[in-house]
């Protein structure tokens, strides 16, 4: 057998291998490239996830812990809400849930696609010394006489600097309505506003004291700087007012006030006890 000649012939090669859909699956699975993926969407949905906004300027009476005959509900000035209501042996509770909306006076919780609406027959008031509100039919009484306390932070965010040791517990600025009741706490004022409140929470009055505050515009277009605007006193104290721990002074201007930045002082027979902020928009 005579060998081949030039040009030999070359080999047959095996017919290319075809790319099975388990080979795609270990070039995803194999690799981690799933695992990946995977953890990638979890860690989305918890970036989804509410954490609990801050309570709007508005809504602020909401905070605190709120007890009734058969109900606790407890709001946190960062917006999580925690509930339980007992009726005989049936008891409904969540815990920890962040607030997602508020839809006039009733306010929305919940996660994701899951919420529950918490239907606000009566917004919080205070009156005869204590903060009523009725959600979901139950009339709830908030645990202590004060307002929410103030979040931490940027004095010009939180409406105010921490008050002073002593007497004096809280400072609130506040749109009051005509008869004195209708409290809805705010630091941002509208120029149309022709009455701004300052409310100051005392632990204790005492016969023959007087208190005052100081208003002025801080930062004002058209004004001087830390220019005072107004004075605002109450009464000196006398047995009838003594049981008070409340005060509201109202500095009123029928035009309303002019944007910009202002600071309210609370004075105590001539000594200064603390400082807030407010701002008009």
């Amino acid at each position: 057998m005579q060998p081949f000649r030039p040009p030999f012939p070359t080999p047959s090669a095996p017919p290319p291998a075809k790319k099975s859909s388990r080979t795609w699956l270990w070039v995803l699975g194999g690799c981690g490239c799933l695992s990946m993926l995977g953890v990638s969407a979890v860690v989305i949905l918890f970036l989804l996830l509410p954490s609990g906004g801050n309570i709007p300027a508005d809504k602020q009476a909401y905070i605190g812990d709120w007890v009734g005959s058969n109900t606790r509900l407890s709001i946190s000035p960062d917006g999580r809400v925690t509930w339980e209501m007992r009726e005989g042996e049936m008891r409904k509770s969540m815990e920890n849930v962040p607030i997602k909306r508020f839809i006039g006076n009733d306010f929305e919780v919940g996660v994701l696609f899951f919420s529950t609406r918490f239907v606000v027959q009566s917004p919080p008031k205070f009156a005869a010394g204590s903060w009523k509100m009725t959600v979901e039919g139950q009339q709830l009484i908030r645990l202590g006489s004060g307002p929410p306390d103030s979040s931490p932070g940027d004095d010009r965010a939180s409406g105010g600097l921490p008050p002073s040791t002593g007497n004096l517990r809280d400072i609130k600025m506040a749109r009051v309505g005509s008869d004195d009741s209708d409290i809805a706490f705010t630091s941002a004022f509208r120029q149309s506003d022709t009455r701004i409140t300052c409310v100051v929470y005392l632990r204790q009055l005492s016969v023959g004291e007087t208190y005052a505050t100081r208003w002025y515009a801080e930062r004002v277009p058209r004004l001087p700087a830390n220019k005072l605007i107004g004075e605002v006193t109450f009464p000196t104290i006398t047995p009838e007012t003594r049981p008070l721990t409340t005060l509201q002074l109202s500095l009123t201007s029928e035009e309303g006030f002019p944007s910009g930045l202002y600071r309210v002082e609370v004075w105590q027979d001539g000594q200064q006890l603390g400082t807030t902020r407010f701002t008009v928009d």
